[in-house]
Formats: C-alpha cells, sequence, structure tokens
C-alpha cells in the first residue's frame, strides 16, 4: 500500500465509503458466526443525513486510489458522536484507523465537545481503541424485535393512554423534550427525521407533549419522554402504530423499558456496547434512532 492519504468526504465518495462499511461490518459478522450483508445493499439515508449534518467530521483514508478506510463524528452541541468507524478487512491493523479516529476525535475538539461517545460493537480490538480515546463502557445495547402478539402484550401491560395520536410534527416540542432528556440540541435530527416520512406518536398531557416516539418501516426510535410511564406509552404506541413485527435498539440504561419488552415477548438479538467518557442526559428516558445517529 503507498502512503495514505487522510481527506473529507464528499457526497460523489459515499457510494464507495459505504462498500468500506458493508465489507468491514460483514467480514466481522462472519468472523461471529453470523451471514455475511449484501455487497449491493443501498447507502442508507441516516448515513447521507450524516454527512449533510456533519460534512467537517467526516473522513476516509485514500492509498492507490482506493479508500481504504472511512470515520464519521457528529457534534451535538458538547457531545461528540463517533458515528462510523470502518477499515477494510485487508488493511486492519496497518494504521489506518489510527489515522482517521486522530481526525475525528480533532474535529470534536476544534468544535468545543466536552463528552466523547460510541455506539460499538463487540470486536476487542475496536473496544481498545476506545478506551484508550477516554471513553469507557456505560451499558450494552439490545436489538429486539417483537411480532404483532408481543407489540399486542406490550400495549396491554403499559396501558396505551387513549390521549395517544399520530401528530403533525411539533418542531418545538419534539425539540424541547429531546433538548431535556439527551442533554444537547438535535434540531438537525429532528428536521432529517420529520422529513423521512415516519410518524410521530405523542403523549399529550394537559396540552404538552410529555413524550413522543417515531416509527420508520419496522423500526422504533427514536423517542424520548419525560417520565418512564409517559415513554413506554410512546414506545408501544409506536410499535402498535403500523402493524406487524418492529425493531427497537434498546440501551441498557432504559431498564424499564427492556423489562417490558423481554416480558412481553420481544427477541433479544446481537449486542452492542455504548461507551462514553461521561455520563450526561437522562439516558434512562431516550431510545436511539439506531447507530449512525443515535
Amino acid at each position: 500500500m503507498s502512503e495514505l492519504h487522510v481527506r473529507k468526504v464528499l457526497p460523489d465518495d459515499l457510494d464507495e465509503v459505504w462498500r468500506v462499511h458493508v465489507a468491514s461490518s460483514s467480514d466481522l459478522a462472519v468472523r461471529r458466526g453470523r451471514p455475511a450483508r449484501s455487497a449491493s445493499e443501498p447507502v442508507s439515508t441516516d448515513t447521507r443525513a450524516a454527512l449533510a449534518s456533519d460534512p467537517d467530521g467526516y473522513f476516509c483514508a485514500v492509498a492507490d486510489g482506493q479508500i481504504r478506510g472511512m470515520v464519521s463524528a457528529l457534534v451535538r452541541g458538547r457531545v461528540w458522536y463517533l458515528s462510523m468507524f470502518f477499515v477494510l478487512p485487508g488493511d486492519q491493523g496497518r494504521g489506518v484507523g489510527r489515522a482517521l479516529l486522530e481526525r475525528a476525535l480533532a474535529y470534536g475538539e476544534a468544535r468545543g465537545a466536552e463528552v466523547r461517545c460510541v455506539w460499538s460493537s463487540l470486536d476487542p480490538r475496536a473496544q481498545a481503541r476506545y478506551v484508550m480515546a477516554g471513553m469507557a463502557p456505560r451499558w450494552p445495547i439490545y436489538r429486539l424485535e417483537g411480532d404483532a402478539a408481543a407489540v399486542a402484550r406490550l400495549g396491554a401491560q403499559v396501558g396505551l393512554d387513549p390521549r395517544a395520536r399520530v401528530l403533525p410534527c411539533d418542531p418545538l416540542s419534539a425539540e424541547k423534550l429531546t433538548a431535556e432528556v439527551f442533554g444537547s440540541s438535535r434540531a438537525d435530527d429532528l428536521a432529517y427525521w420529520r422529513g423521512d416520512g415516519g410518524p410521530l406518536v405523542a403523549i399529550e398531557r394537559a396540552g404538552e407533549i410529555a413524550a413522543f416516539a417515531y416509527r420508520r418501516g419496522d423500526r422504533i426510535g427514536p423517542a424520548a419522554g419525560c417520565d418512564e410511564t409517559a415513554f413506554l406509552q410512546a414506545v408501544a404506541a409506536a410499535s402498535a402504530g403500523g402493524g406487524g413485527n418492529v425493531t427497537l435498539r434498546v440501551p441498557g440504561a432504559c431498564a424499564s423499558l427492556l423489562e417490558a419488552l423481554v416480558g412481553c415477548g420481544f427477541r433479544v438479538g446481537d449486542l452492542a456496547v455504548f461507551l462514553a467518557s461521561r455520563l450526561f442526559g437522562r439516558p434512562e428516558l431516550y431510545l436511539p434512532s439506531g447507530p449512525i445517529l443515535y
């Protein structure tokens, strides 16, 4: 491999950057006995949204005219989040990842971020790198899948609030609640989720939004609430809103939600780990949208 060059990712690079992500994650899956991902999988809309919101935090490593690795870092207020970080299997252990992560960390420092965090796979090499960057393991993240019967049991258990209804997104109320729970503004992300076509289920109390949850296809999230009761009701309402099976990525910090889902028959799938330099916000009341935008 010739000399490595790290530069910002451009919109025209996204297809090749995505191929790096698919190849690297497929390699990890196969090594853990799971099926590989399709090489023709299209670029996710979340990936495009991340580049649009933080173009200065999106880098690729190029050698011999080929993109060998990529990293995406997002800054939300005082929080720096490592959104994506992948190196082609044949180029791992050759300094590509180190060079990329250094640029992503420098981006956070330049933006004045005070907290670092990442949604990590169980790969011990990745976790060691994050620990050395000042992030400590905080809790697991569970992938849960529920069929229609499990969703119905969840609704019966939490007692769907009759005031829950599908609403046009109220940007100000949703942003206020998200900022209180997450600890920083998510205005750009909320604007993207509003435009992504997913219905917003809101729990209203005395004219105020106490919780909300998005459903995008079969995926539930993001969701946030001012308390656990409203939070669970919003997630249950969003799960029931479109029929069929649903998938959630539930942090271990959301103990009440996790217990309710598993108790109602949701199946536990792949595990990941959330690492952070320190705790922030009210993580027990926030359900992430997924690993790319959190």
